[in-house]
């Protein structure tokens, strides 16, 4: 298993300590590093001028950091976060002795007096350091975080109780001296432990450690961010001071006493203070203390006052004991009557219920924004809503909701939830833009608004102008997770909770004494009448318990769940006239889930899509028979392509070279039923030009290839060298880069050719590989162009993993493999990278293992082959499938036949 590392560390050196020039943030081992984040910390401590890399542009993450080094990166660190300043020549000569006793370099020799001046470190702890002149001595874990902690000393109190170092399951190997200063940085948030909570304090410290110590102590000494918490509960006592209860990111729970007045309360990394009494349960916040009290809160991700309260939004009056209320998400406005107990803050201070109307009078001038607990109860056969707690923070600004009718660069016009009247209101300057919760520029909002129906959340400020414009494809009524317009599997239902997945995660909705299941209306799918039935609670529990089940859930507008709809069948939500559109450009297919650039959501495609679907049975689908004689058309359509496969759609989705429109018609469960796509633009490199088939094909960086539709003479651009549609049909242009334009058909309409293969001098050989030892030699040629040095060339084996040159020879050597290949050759002909394809094998099977995809034979010359292969190739073996393969055929001999793309689609036998 991976560990996490344990000491959170980080490095700064001179380049003349380690013999590394300039700093860079494209170390090309950066991804060598075995934890997640890593290439951004390393990344953002170089950009800091705070590490280097080497002379070869490595970094070398698993070398071992020095004493001297590490006492260097202290000191440039406290230089660079202005926490610490240059010691001066003079001072610096005090220590001359030490120098030359302890044998100390003479780059590090500044850092090391430094260190000696601020008890950094002390006398003794040098000989530790080296071993003899230009013998330096790796450091312990531990005495870095010595060194680190006395640098942090300075601000910070070290407590000698030691109480959070002693969490670590191996604290008892810290030795006593280091044990406060450890404590320290794990009480600042700079160290934790391991995945098994182990600090490994005698372990070497390594340079990716290191860069992340250096990257959390400069992120304290900068910003003041402490340890990362979750609030469990927080406590107003009086509005005098509150008690604070915490959730560690390691488990444990703690808890602090803070006054308004002595403890500063940011949003998120900023400066910008907010009340103490904005902290509330399910808050993740980083805190700084000194020793035991509180110094700073910095509120990272706040939970949603929609997710705290049952309903949201802006007092519209109190009259009566009645609460009137627009709902900030519909607009409309609702009444709620005041429970006889019902308890009233404002501004997190618990009021009197007669004052609370007295404190509205008083910020006539602001909104009133509040979040109410309601419970419901059945009076006169109709529900009524109660307010059980009523929170009130005064806002200079004001959010309403509406489906949107116009937008432009300086306006938006929306029809208001809840009446037939339109806003139309000016974007204020600085007006932040969001698609659901991503932040997105202005064009991609307009892009989205003629998309299909879009729904906005817009905040004014008290000049009536838009500063945050919201936009969704979903309506912002009931629940924050959208969970209306969901189906779910239910995969646990009791009294007491419904346990529902989607997309692969789970969710549990508890049913408490807020959200009792006697509130909640169950309805199960009646097949023969096609219709929900409303059931008790005990039927619709066994019916769950003797099927697999799906469900939806249906909200108050509080986002409490009222009903429950339960059926055995998935569809039995699809409704032809529920069919939505959208149209984009498509960001990517991940797991089977295709999301637009410029949309929050997201819709899953169907795992095939082929002439035999039909759900909607609607005449616009038929174009063609399918193997039943049913006249049906093909509900994916990539006109840009040759062939119109989920495959090719998925591989230009996912491709950086190629961008994707499409059009889709979505089911009620977000399901992609119909596409339509094609490309707006492409670059790649040319592999073929068929002018007479009208089809071009690219390969990209990725190395995709794509078969593309072309007009019959597209326009031909850039030609320096005057060349004409017949010379790119060519071989000599083969390779050459092209940037392509696409007419609204999806055809190619332009071809710019931006780096001439043939002007370039870049010659190509393909064809059937007959010779490879003595240089290579293609079937129908006498030439044999030698190999580039095996450390330069590049070897694309499309075949197999191995990217070897001694592979590939033997390969082509191999009388019982057929292999074609595609080669470059340099200004001498010689081969400087070649694309491998076995077309054919013959040979003893070893073994077919399904799950990596790949067959291995071994040859009659004796020589071992790993072949990818396709997901399910064609089994044609005597007496075999491909679940008995390897027991039937193992040791047998078997032909492999390989499909275009150089993948294993046949066995025989």
């Amino acid at each position: 298993m991976k560990r996490k590392f344990a000491l959170l560390l980080a490095a700064v050196m001179a380049s003349s300590c380690f013999g590394v020039t300039g700093y860079g943030a494209n170390f090309k081992d950066i991804h060598d590093v075995p934890w997640a984040g890593a290439a951004e910390v390393i990344n953002s401590v170089a950009d800091k001028g705070l590490f280097s890399g080497y002379e070869d542009g490595t970094f070398r993450a698993r070398n071992n950091v020095t004493y001297c080094e590490a006492m260097q990166m202290v000191y440039k660190m406290l230089l660079v976060t202005g926490a610490g300043t240059a010691l001066d020549a003079a001072e610096a000569y005090r220590y001359t002795a030490f120098m030359t006793t302890y044998h100390i370099p003479a780059w590090a020799q500044s850092a090391v007096a430094y260190g000696l001046s601020k008890n950094i470190i002390s006398a003794a702890d040098l000989a530790k350091f080296m071993s003899g002149p230009g013998k330096s001595n790796p450091a312990t874990r531990e005495d870095v975080a010595k060194l680190f902690g006395n640098a942090m000393a300075v601000r910070y109190d070290v407590d000698g109780k030691s109480a959070s170092a002693a969490q670590f399951a191996d604290y008892w190997q810290i030795s006593a001296d280091a044990m406060p200063l450890v404590d320290l940085l794990k009480r600042l948030g700079i160290v934790n432990g391991d995945n098994t909570n182990q600090f490994r304090p005698k372990s070497n410290i390594n340079r990716a450690e290191m860069a992340v110590l250096l990257n959390k102590t400069y992120e304290v000494l900068t910003q003041g961010i402490g340890n990362s918490a979750t609030v469990k509960s927080i406590t107003n006592n009086a509005g005098t001071y509150y008690y604070i209860e915490m959730e560690m990111e390691d488990g444990t729970v703690d808890g602090f006493h803070a006054s308004p007045d002595k403890v500063k309360v940011y949003a998120g990394d900023t400066k910008q203070e907010l009340a103490l009494s904005r902290i509330s349960k399910g808050d993740k916040i980083r805190f700084v203390r000194n020793a035991g009290a509180l110094l700073e809160i910095y509120v990272l991700d706040a939970m949603p006052a929609q997710a705290k309260y049952d309903i949201t939004g802006y007092i519209d009056s109190i009259k009566d004991n009645t609460v009137t209320l627009e709902n900030e998400n519909t607009g409309e406005l609702d009444k709620y009557i005041m429970d006889s107990n019902c308890v009233c803050y404002v501004e997190g201070v618990k009021v009197a219920r007669r004052s609370l109307k007295e404190e509205l009078d008083k910020h006539l001038d602001v909104h009133a924004y509040a979040g109410l607990m309601t419970e419901m109860r059945r009076e006169n056969k109709e529900d009524v809503f109660y307010a059980t707690e009523i929170h009130v923070t005064f806002t200079n600004e004001y959010t309403t909701t509406g489906i949107v009718e116009g937008i432009n660069s300086s306006r938006i016009s929306f029809k208001a939830g809840g009446t037939s009247a339109k806003k139309d209101l000016a974007f204020a300057p600085g007006c932040e833009y969001y698609i659901g919760e991503k932040k997105e520029s202005l064009s991609n909002l307009i892009q989205l608004s003629k998309a299909g129906t879009t729904y906005v959340k817009v905040t004014l400020n008290q000049k009536n102008e838009a500063i945050k414009v919201i936009f969704s494809e979903d309506s912002f009524e009931g629940n924050s997770s959208g969970g209306q317009n969901k189906t779910y599997e239910v995969v646990g239902f009791s009294e007491s909770k419904l346990v529902v997945k989607y997309g692969g995660q789970e969710s549990t909705y508890r049913f408490d004494s807020e959200n009792s299941i006697k509130n909640i209306a169950f309805y199960k799918w009646d097949d023969e009448d096609k219709e929900f039935t409303d059931v008790k609670f005990s039927a619709a529990e066994n019916y769950v318990d003797d099927n697999t089940v799906y469900c939806r859930l249906e909200f108050n507008k509080g986002g409490k769940i009222t009903g429950v709809e339960l059926s055995t069948r998935k569809s039995a939500w699809k409704d032809n006239s529920s069919h939505t559109e959208r149209k984009g450009t498509v960001d990517s297919i991940t797991g089977g889930v295709l999301k637009f650039k410029t949309s929050a959501n997201t819709y899953t495609m169907l795992k095939q899509y082929n002439a035999a679907y039909d759900s909607s049975g609607d005449d616009e689908w038929i174009t063609g028979d399918n193997a039943n004689g049913v006249t049906v058309r093909n509900p994916l359509v990539i006109t840009s392509a040759a062939t119109s496969s989920l495959t090719v759609f998925e591989k230009m989705a996912n491709d950086a070279d190629v961008e994707l429109y499409a059009e889709i018609t979505a089911d009620g469960n977000n399901n992609a039923a119909k596409i339509n796509a094609r490309l707006t633009k492409a670059v790649g490199k040319l592999v073929e030009y068929d002018q007479d088939d009208k089809i071009i094909t690219i390969e990209t960086a990725k190395g995709n290839k794509f078969k593309l539709n072309t007009l019959k003479t597209p326009k031909l651009t850039n030609s320096s060298d005057n060349f004409t549609l017949d010379d790119v049909a060519g071989i000599g242009y083969v390779g050459s880069k092209l940037e392509l334009g696409f007419n609204n058909d999806g055809l190619v309409n332009k071809i710019t050719v931006t780096g001439s293969a043939y002007s370039d001098g870049v010659k190509r050989v393909k064809g059937t590989a007959v010779s490879a030892y003595n240089g290579l030699q293609v079937e129908g040629s006498t030439d044999t162009f030698r190999w580039l040095d095996r450390k330069t060339i590049e070897v694309k084996n499309h075949s197999g993993q191995s990217t070897s040159l001694d592979v590939l020879q033997d390969l082509i050597e191999d009388n019982d493999v057929t292999v074609y290949v595609e080669a470059a050759l340099d200004e001498r002909e010689r081969v400087s990278s070649i694309d491998v394809y076995v077309k054919k094998a013959t040979g003893t099977l070893t073994e077919y293992d399904d799950s990596k995809h790949v067959v291995r034979i071994i040859t009659s010359n004796g020589k071992k082959f790993t072949f990818d292969s396709i997901s399910k190739p064609q089994c044609n073996v005597s007496g075999a499938t491909l679940a008995t393969l390897n027991d039937k055929a193992r040791d047998k001999k078997v032909e492999l036949t390989f499909n275009k793309d150089g993948w294993v689609s046949g066995i025989k036998g």
